[in-house]
């Protein structure tokens, strides 16, 4: 490799160095309060700590900073919006559907003896983060319920899905309700999900009542596989803003001219 390569190349170590401790803090920062359900301090957090990590990481140039005002806070905002399962936390079961209070912090369930009351099914449809028009589907609710429930007793958890149009390979899928799994994951409720409003609206329609703090409960097989597969979503994510930024870096570099000292002319 040439020298003048080289050169340019450990020049932009420093900004890789930086921006790769920006994108892990970020997400590091962003996923407990996302797992916690607090969607609005995440998208908070994210502009806010990576905004300033942004401008941190590319302080080499205008232009850099400018990239890492975008990327930095772009990740977080990438976390917040589309992470609807709670990745880290204690399993919980088998246990009753009505011990699910005693595990808060749970984030996935195995039931002794649990079903999805489907004839109990509310649904709301689906629009895009502004309203504008439809997602492609429709958000349900049921309860979660035992063999002694009655439509009289308050609802101890909730199983929510998404009619999406992804077919079976899609576990948000209402599909699911139908399998005996009796197994579940927790789902993270968002400002900006409707998941809420499709608990509602089969509470309005059958007259039911719900537990104070309710879980909303996304029904699966195997709950590790998919807290796993959002782990990796995670990891990919991270690693694609990182490739993002390790290229801009290096881009840069290599195109931006370097200066060439001038000759001080006192001294010849």
């Amino acid at each position: 490799m040439p020298r003048s390569q080289l050169n340019r190349l450990k020049q932009a170590a420093p900004a890789i160095a930086r921006g790769t401790a920006a994108l892990l803090i970020v997400a590091a920062t962003v996923v407990p309060i996302v797992c916690m359900g607090w969607t609005s301090l995440a998208v908070f957090a994210s502009v806010v700590v990576g905004l300033n990590l942004g401008l941190w990481a590319g302080r080499d140039s205008g232009l850099a900073s400018f990239a890492g005002a975008v990327i930095m806070p772009s990740l977080g905002l990438v976390i917040a919006f589309y992470s609807d399962v709670q990745t880290f936390g204690p399993n919980a079961g088998p246990i009753a559907v009505n011990d699910i209070a005693r595990h808060s912090y749970a984030a996935s369930f195995r039931f002794a003896d649990a079903r999805v009351a489907t004839e109990f099914t509310g649904a709301v449809t689906s629009h895009s983060l502004f309203g504008f028009q439809p997602t492609g589907g429709s958000w349900r609710a049921a309860p979660v319920i035992g063999p002694d429930w009655t439509p009289a007793s308050p609802v101890a958890a909730w199983a929510v899905a998404r009619a999406s149009g992804y077919g079976p390979r899609d576990f948000r899928t209402p599909r699911n309700w139908q399998q005996p799994y009796r197994a579940a994951v927790r789902y993270v409720l968002s400002d900006f999900s409707p998941a809420q409003s499709a608990v509602a609206r089969a509470t309005e329609r059958y007259d039911l009542k719900t537990t104070p703090g309710a879980p909303l409960l996304i029904w699966v097989e195997d709950p590790r596989s998919v807290i796993a597969d959002e782990r990796t979503f995670l990891a990919w994510v991270v690693f694609g803003s990182l490739m993002i930024w390790l290229l801009f870096s290096l881009g840069a570099a290599w195109l931006v001219p370097q200066q060439v000292p001038v000759a001080n002319p006192s001294s010849e």
